[in-house]
């Protein structure tokens, strides 16, 4: 028999992490459950897909695989450089925005750093601080779901290393204000870092949306914000997200610290297709802020309570243990995200689908909701 790995060989701070809270994928739910999935909604993708001519992009770029893809992806990089008004220096590109997350804490986080962030949050803003001995303090929102500002400047001390929060609110669906934001930033710690993630900034209602990057560039700390590719541009499979930074020195560091390789051929040449396609992107953003209003007014005519969303998807009170709906959907071929991070046990997460994947959900809701006398 192959010899078993001792439990010795796992640092304690790894083996004690929880499991990533993943979305279900297509042929494992159906080898599970022996149905076909009919709504998935458990992942924040985009129900229309990427743009028809990013698909071209990576079927073009297919012929070339047998060679290596740019390193420093520099094509890329200067067309997001100048679409922020920056330099390419200040851009790095991973294998989606979690690439970078983890190699900022690789690069930046030493054991017992102070790191702050809020709850509920993107699980890999805990775990990958906790992963390198880090303490973690969790500000919990508002009850009215508003950005628990408070909070937040009463946990950042002179010794905090990162302050990571995502805005909009992954899983919630809110998105910080601009005096909140500068409220926050005047009182951290020059020598902190300020990560902020917008994987879901395209989705920000005109009358919210202010320039976070403008107002970092004139913050006191150092920064970096964090986008993707996989929400509103379609390209959850092809993982390609990016950072922009304040200082190059930084971005060089991060490019020591991810995959030497982050990004393959066909998703940074898709990637570079789907910033120019503005049409496809307006419809996806359309859809997206039409449907998760229509999602929740019937959620709370049947009863539930909703968080605001800013973002491709609701996160309402389901009224018991969130994994008792989330189960009984998924019998009906409905794939939702139970949220499992205390004390939010009783709340879920769905994506904003098609028309016709939504009445799914909130049909089959209606129906498990008198089952299970919520």
């Amino acid at each position: 028999m192959p010899k078993q790995l001792p439990d010795s060989a796992i640092r304690p701070e790894v083996a004690n992490l929880p499991d990533y809270n993943a979305g279900v994928a297509l042929d494992r739910f159906r080898d599970t459950y022996g149905i076909e999935c009919v709504a998935k909604l458990d992942s924040n993708e985009s129900p229309l897909g990427p743009s028809p001519n990013a698909i071209k992009a990576m079927q073009d770029a297919a012929l070339g695989v047998a060679r290596y893809p740019d390193a420093a992806n520099q094509a890329l990089r200067a067309l997001i450089a100048k679409q922020n008004k920056t330099v390419p220096e200040n851009v790095i590109i991973g294998n989606g925005s979690e690439d970078l997350i983890g190699a900022i804490f690789r690069a930046v986080i030493r054991p017992d750093d102070h790191v702050v962030t809020i709850c509920p949050s993107f699980g890999l803003h805990e775990f990958g601080a906790l992963t390198f001995g880090a303490t973690v303090t969790k500000v919990v929102f508002k009850d009215d779901w508003s950005f628990p500002v408070a909070g937040l400047c009463e946990a950042l001390d002179a010794e905090t290393r990162i302050l990571i929060f995502s805005s909009p609110s992954n899983p919630v669906g809110p998105a910080i204000k601009e005096q909140e934001f500068r409220d926050i930033l005047a009182h951290a710690n020059p020598d902190t870092l300020i990560c902020l993630d917008e994987a879901y900034v395209e989705f920000i209602d005109a009358a919210n949306k202010f320039d976070a990057l403008a107002i970092l560039a004139e913050a006191r700390q150092p920064w970096i914000a964090l986008r993707t590719f996989s929400k509103a541009y379609g390209l959850a499979g092809a993982r390609v997200g990016y950072g922009i930074a304040s200082d190059p020195a930084f971005i060089k560091a991060l490019m020591k610290t991810r995959n030497p390789f982050g990004v393959n051929a066909l998703a940074g040449s898709a990637a570079i297709v789907a910033l120019a396609d503005q049409t496809h992107l307006s419809k996806v953003l359309n859809l997206a802020k039409t449907e998760r209003a229509r999602i929740a007014a019937a959620l709370e005519a049947m009863g539930f309570v909703c968080a605001p969303s800013q973002t491709n998807f609701v996160f309402f009170n389901t009224g018991v243990t969130a994994t008792k709906v989330a189960e009984a959907l998924r019998l009906k071929g409905i794939l939702i995200k139970a949220w499992l991070e205390p004390p939010f046990l009783n709340w879920a997460r769905v994506t904003s689908g098609t028309p016709q994947e939504n009445d799914i959900f909130l049909a089959a809701l209606s129906t498990i909701k008198s089952e299970l006398d919520i």
